[in-house]
């Protein structure tokens, strides 16, 4: 079952995070209601995209971390750029 845990707003755009399951999260932009990506939190931070460049789904999902919508507390920032 989904669960939204709430919008985040990165680069002038607005993303709803929804939860799929443990550790396991979708972006959709809210202007377009389309999916445009998912990250993963466990072990480390996994992001998939087609839709939008990889690198701004990294940085929705440190958004999120940061703003609270995440309910995982771990090494978010420990991967390597």
């Amino acid at each position: 079952m989904a669960f939204v845990k709430g919008m985040v707003q990165v680069g002038g755009k607005t993303y709803r995070i929804v939860r799929l399951g443990r550790g396991r999260y979708e972006v959709i932009r809210i202007l377009d209601d389309a999916r445009v990506g998912t990250f993963a939190t466990e072990p480390k931070l996994q992001v998939t995209s087609n839709q939008i460049d990889p690198a701004l789904v990294g940085e929705i999902a440190r958004s999120a971390l940061m703003g609270g919508k995440l309910s995982w507390v771990g090494r978010l920032f420990s991967q390597k750029r």
